[in-house]
């Protein structure tokens, strides 16, 4: 049975959806926003409590996160709503406002589509003729009394200009400006700054939180069950998100502000990140959060009372229903799971790639809908399938600005191995920095500008499918610290001190150490003793199971090949048998 709304579906399949997110503001539902350009909820005007539009500026953050607005991301609605959405779409006001936006807006629980013909062009719904010809590219010299030089790499207006299109100049600066990680400022300290440009004083009492609430168990720290629900069933071991997750991201924290864990580190972690880490910061810990503390969150919590970033924008950002809303560079929304096949249903909100299955055939579908069921009804999407060809990722942090500032980390990418799957490996060349960043620098001018639009700043990263054609698409947007960015910002501590060219990390729980902790610690010291200058392994976490079995989180770094990186990793962290 394809997913949809037909009088015929079952009750317990009625779910109504758009082809985006809508936004609630009291009485607000903004649905349909595909078949209004996403550029002009950017800056719509704002309306008087007489229902007359003024124009003036009014961006999307006004309407998700202004005092007594409520978002909400569900791109999928029970029919048992229906009242109580047309309740909610009286007020003339708001109303008033979609009208002006968009004359042929409508609102209900019909089963709706993205708009027919092609994307806006140069000179149709904004200034595209302002959008900016060329990236500015800040190389960071070595040394600090060096002077960056500038690089120019041109960009195809057409290709960059999606939601940023009717942005005045007054908004964005006409440049996008993209700078070098420096090697010397780590994530604390980055948000450090950003909080100084924002507030115009020192920050004190933040915490950074790299450990990620769930919808779906109670034993983690942070249980969201109301407004940011995540959708991460079934539920992970507690360590994943406890202990690995956290300690991965704290390798690259650095000293300014504290990382949260609950527990106390693995013993011999920091001692290992010491004696592997090229002028590593020791991170320290807090095992609590004072309500009185802001938080820099990986994702918005809700039980914590003070968020760096409005925690509404944040999960809005968070959702696979908002990807098209940044870029019109991404995969084609579908009506249902019917009509074309294979394709992708993805619960909006999906962690850890849970929650994403292909939709090949009806027993496919009957999988999803089991699912569904199982997991208490998310909300998700259909998208087209893609045949992938290569499948990369970039990270990087967006600064406190519109004027498009990003600090830029780097990418890496997942193989396909030689019985067609994608390896869960991620592998970074540094050879091919360059060559991967300027493939993916159209898809993030579209999310920086669209998350900075909304106020939004901080660490930030995105999935970019190619299909067999090379054409690309934004298949995910991660508002956060990505898995990769701590071993990509190592990989360039290494290769400087080094001159390692190759690294893969491993972090699947499907692979693990056979052996304690600290049997673990005692190999890879070994092993770095006895390959110095030719490979390198740095255990990102881990968490011993019991004395014959560890979980971890790896690198291996060298200068040789991905190869030899593969070869150690599978010494070390072996594929663990069902």
């Amino acid at each position: 049975m394809a997913i949809g709304v037909d009088s015929d579906t079952p009750t317990q399949y009625k779910r109504t959806f758009t082809t985006s997110s809508y936004f609630n503001r009291d009485a607000l539902v903004v649905r349909d926003i595909s078949l209004w350009t996403a550029n002009n909820l950017v800056r719509a005007g704002s309306v008087d409590v007489d229902g007359a539009i003024k124009a003036t500026s009014c961006h999307v953050s006004d309407i998700i996160s202004s005092r007594g607005v409520s978002f909400a991301s569900h791109s999928y609605r029970s029919h048992n709503h229906a009242s109580h959405t047309e309740s909610r779409t009286r007020r003339p006001t708001n109303l008033d406002l979609l009208k002006t936006i968009n004359p042929d807006f409508t609102m209900g629980n019909e089963v709706t589509k993205t708009a027919e013909g092609p994307p806006p062009t140069k000179g149709e719904g904004g200034s595209l003729e302002d959008l900016p010809d060329k990236i500015i590219i800040m190389n960071t010299p070595d040394e600090a009394n060096e002077t960056p030089s500038l690089t120019e790499t041109q960009s195809h207006t057409e290709e960059t200009a999606s939601l940023i299109s009717s942005i005045s100049d007054t908004e964005f600066h006409p440049s996008f400006r993209l700078e070098q990680w420096d090697r010397k400022l780590f994530f604390s300290d980055f948000i450090r700054n950003g909080l100084e440009a924002t507030t115009h004083k020192d920050a004190a009492d933040i915490i950074m939180l790299y450990e990620s609430p769930s919808s779906s168990s109670h034993e983690t720290s942070f249980f969201n069950s109301q407004v940011y629900k995540f959708h991460d069933y079934p539920p992970s071991p507690v360590t994943y998100k406890a202990v690995l997750a956290p300690c991965r991201y704290t390798l690259m924290n650095g000293s300014t502000y504290p990382s949260y864990l609950r527990d106390e580190p693995p013993a011999g972690m920091i001692e290992h990140w010491q004696k592997t880490v090229p002028g590593f910061v020791t991170p320290s810990f807090v095992q609590e959060i004072p309500s009185s503390s802001t938080v820099y969150a990986y994702l918005p919590c809700e039980h914590i009372a003070k968020h760096v970033n409005d925690p509404h924008v944040h999960y809005h950002l968070a959702g696979k229903d908002a990807i098209h809303l940044m870029s019109s560079k991404t995969t084609k929304l579908l009506a249902n799971t019917q009509d074309q096949r294979p394709c992708i249903c993805k619960t909006t909100h999906s962690m850890g790639s849970k929650g994403i299955f292909v939709i090949r055939n009806d027993e496919d579908e009957a999988l999803f809908n089991q699912f569904l069921q199982d997991s208490g009804n998310p909300t998700f999407i259909v998208t087209e399938f893609v045949d992938i060809g290569r499948n990369v990722a970039c990270h990087f942090f967006i600064h406190p600005t519109t004027t498009g500032q990003v600090t830029w980390f780097g990418s890496n990418e997942n193989c396909q191995t030689a019985d067609g799957d994608w390896s869960t490996d991620s592998t970074i060349v540094l050879e091919d920095q360059d060559h991967l960043r300027d493939l993916q620098l159209p898809f993030v001018q579209d999310v920086v500008h669209y998350c900075q639009s909304l106020g939004f700043w901080g660490f930030c990263g995105i999935d970019v499918l190619f299909d067999t054609t090379g054409v690309g698409y934004l298949v995910d947007v991660n508002p956060r610290v990505t898995g990769s960015c701590p071993a990509i910002m190592l990989a360039r501590l290494l290769e400087a001190k080094y001159g390692f060219k190759y690294a893969l990390f491993r972090r699947n729980p499907r692979f693990a150490f056979r052996g304690s902790a600290d049997q673990l610690l005692h190999q890879t010291d070994a092993y770095n003793e006895d390959h110095e200058g030719e490979s390198m392994i740095v255990l990102n976490s881990f968490s011993e199971v019991d004395p014959t079995y560890t979980l971890v989180n790896i690198i291996v770094y060298s200068a040789s090949s991905l190869e030899e990186c593969e070869h150690v990793a599978d010494r070390f962290v072996p594929l663990i048998e069902d």
